[in-house]
């Protein structure tokens, strides 16, 4: 499932060249903040707009905007049902394009093992002491913010690791 791929090896390299900047940003901002910003999310479209008109043939490049639009109305309904971050979702949906629909139980299972290594860091991390001391200023060591997951950490990576693996097994 994780050894072949559909998306090329050239949309792989650029887009995770491209993005992988984007993707840090998204991890430290979700990591100090709790945020993910809407510059990061308008960078993310951007970088399909224009690098993806490049890579892909017309009628492809179109239909990926579908993609867009099926998954911002499926997170828009996670968002005003069961509490996914704005942020989350929007990131999500902008990442979308880039995403091979044949890929998209690879892309599943790699978001399932970032999360649970998000999930694990987090608990570990909340309950270190010298962490908690040396970062008292992160958001998700606040009481109030227990119940909150910054799953632009594990939503990141996932796109990078999409793009690295697509590389080196294609």
């Amino acid at each position: 499932m994780l050894s072949d791929f559909a998306i090329t090896q050239m949309q792989a390299i650029v887009f995770g060249l491209l993005t992988l900047p984007v993707s840090l940003w998204v991890i430290y901002t979700d990591l100090t903040e709790m945020k993910i910003r809407n510059e990061a999310v308008l960078a993310t479209v951007a970088i399909f707009v224009v690098a993806g008109f490049f890579l892909m043939p017309v009628e492809e490049y179109l239909w990926r905007y579908l993609h867009f639009v099926v998954v911002l109305g499926i997170c828009f309904v996670m968002f005003a049902t069961v509490g996914m971050g704005a942020g989350d979702a929007k990131y999500i949906a902008a990442s979308a394009p880039m995403v091979v629909l044949a890929d998209l139980s690879a892309v599943a299972v790699l978001y399932v093992i970032w999360s649970v290594i998000l999930l694990v860091g987090m608990m570990i991390a909340r309950r270190s002491t010298a962490l908690r001391t040396a970062k008292p200023d992160w958001i998700w060591f606040a009481d109030d913010r227990r119940g909150y997951v910054p799953f632009g950490l594990a939503l990141a990576p996932t796109m990078s690791s999409y793009f690295l693996l697509a590389i080196v097994h294609s």
